[in-house]
């Protein structure tokens, strides 16, 4: 087969119909995809570690050598499926050669949203016959959860509109909807220089739950009330520019009635600075201001003119600390789960397979997070194809993140000059300060802590230390 291209990449995500686009495509002699070849915590399928003789650490150290090797194996034009948390370096590379096919698959992410819930409750991914439909109740849509699901997808759908412009390439767009046509199907095959014509569509995959949005939510108003709350049209986007790490809105936490808001580097929950806020408030924690909008937050402000803003930032060996004690050693959090698969079997972090548990030494935790701390440096660069997490991402960048509509008035520190920087915030806003000063809880690092941590994280974290200033870590509160 002659083609224009060398290889092709499908841009989707999950739920979007991207595997029956990937078996019609198939379906010609002269087409190969090959899956979700870019998967951080698989190759090609679930559960494969290993692909045409490449391990998943293979695969991170040149994921081109598996491009190769597929292009190798295919009779005519290879492919795969690339979603938004599969390797990044990737995309940039597909988005830049104008020897790469581009199709771009989506979805109403509603749609998508909801039928990945329902696939999570029922864990039926795929469905071959009709007939062996698991039947499978309404979901209660979760608002927050669905803005968190939405979030990544439109920054990956901005982020291939860029790349196609700034590269001066185009690509085959599609919808969900459009893959029901066969002379659709037929049109792809003919746009990647297939010689076949289908007769047919492939009938292998069966769609699951067709039946109305309406049906398969417990309550659809709810489900208005959240979607109306979006910004669909980005009116309240500060800057159409395109930045590293945007505000995250709904993590900001205002008082009711004292001019005070906190931006939070996510870490450590519960965050003690709540404690403290909720004490100078004279309220219960809860009643703090929370899940706000930019509107909310305008809102806010004017109700509040001579508001005070303030962050406050932890050494970034602590940082990593909190991240890898809270997110990545627990076995039980399904939303890290791959993550963590994908650190032990692509970056040899030393996992116990099991944790909290009694049998791991501190000796294990400690070479854990060592690796860990290893990992950071390319992930933070960019540079591997497992996700970059709020949690353990640079101080410096969050900070760009927030100065787009909040630039905080006063940046502190963990450290032996907390309870006076806080005294004299407090002041500023017209409260006496409580008698309670947040406390992070530096033991576990403490109990493992080794002198060679310190350059692992000014590797990982340089430019927040020659920013910030950090001194090294010498016991709890070291700023």
């Amino acid at each position: 087969m002659t083609s224009r291209f060398d290889y092709f990449v499908i841009f989707a995500g999950m739920r979007t119909g991207s595997n029956y686009l990937e078996r019609n495509l198939n379906a010609a002699p002269d087409i190969r995809c090959f899956g979700e070849l870019f998967n951080p915590y698989f190759i090609a399928h679930e559960g494969q570690e290993d692909y045409l003789g490449l391990s998943l650490a293979d695969r991170e150290a040149d994921p081109n050598a598996l491009v190769t090797r597929v292009r190798e194996e295919a009779t005519g034009l290879a492919g795969f499926r690339l979603f938004h948390d599969h390797d990044p370096r990737m995309r940039a590379q597909a988005l830049a050669d104008p020897r790469a096919g581009k199709i771009v698959l989506t979805r109403n992410p509603l749609e998508s949203f909801v039928s990945y819930q329902r696939a999570l409750a029922s864990n039926q991914w795929v469905l071959t016959d009709a007939k062996g439909q698991i039947a499978t109740e309404a979901v209660e849509f979760d608002g927050e959860a669905f803005a968190d699901f939405l979030r990544p997808h439109e920054d990956f759908l901005a982020d291939i509109r860029q790349g196609l412009a700034r590269a001066g390439q185009t690509a085959l767009t599609l919808r969900y909807e459009d893959l029901q046509d066969l002379d659709v199907i037929n049109g792809v095959l003919a746009y990647l220089g297939s010689r076949h014509v289908l007769p047919r569509l492939e009938r292998s995959l069966k769609r699951q739950n067709p039946e109305p949005l309406e049906t398969k939510v417990t309550d659809m108003a709810a489900l208005r009330d959240s979607v109306a709350a979006l910004d669909p049209f980005g009116i309240d986007h500060a800057s159409p520019q395109p930045v590293d790490r945007g505000p995250a809105v709904r993590s900001y936490v205002a008082c009711p009635q004292t001019g005070l808001l906190y931006l939070p580097m996510q870490g450590p929950q519960p965050d003690p600075v709540l404690d403290w806020m909720a004490a100078l408030e004279g309220c219960a924690p809860e009643d703090l201001i929370t899940g706000m909008r930019q509107k909310d937050l305008r809102d806010w402000r004017e109700a509040h003119p001579n508001s005070r803003t303030f962050t406050l930032l932890r050494h970034p060996l602590a940082r990593a600390h909190t991240a890898f004690a809270t997110r990545i050693l627990p076995s039980d959090l399904q939303s890290f789960a791959d993550l963590r698969h994908g650190l032990i079997a692509a970056y040899n972090v030393p996992l116990p397979q099991h944790y909290p548990a009694t049998d791991v030494s501190p000796q294990e935790l400690q070479k854990a997070f060592r690796r860990f701390l290893k990992f950071l440096k390319p992930n933070l660069a960019a540079q591997t194809s497992l996700r970059i997490d709020a949690s353990w991402v640079a101080q410096t960048t969050v900070l760009q993140g927030m100065a787009q509509v909040a630039l905080p008035d006063r940046i502190l520190r963990d450290g032996p000059d907390l309870a006076a920087d806080l005294q004299a915030l407090a002041a500023e806003v017209g409260r006496p300060a409580p008698d309670l000063v947040p406390r992070f809880d530096h033991a576990d690092l403490d109990a493992i802590y080794a002198p060679d941590m310190e350059k692992l994280a000014r590797m990982a974290y340089a430019r927040d230390f020659t920013t910030f200033g950090f001194r090294a870590y010498r016991g709890a509160g070291a700023a």
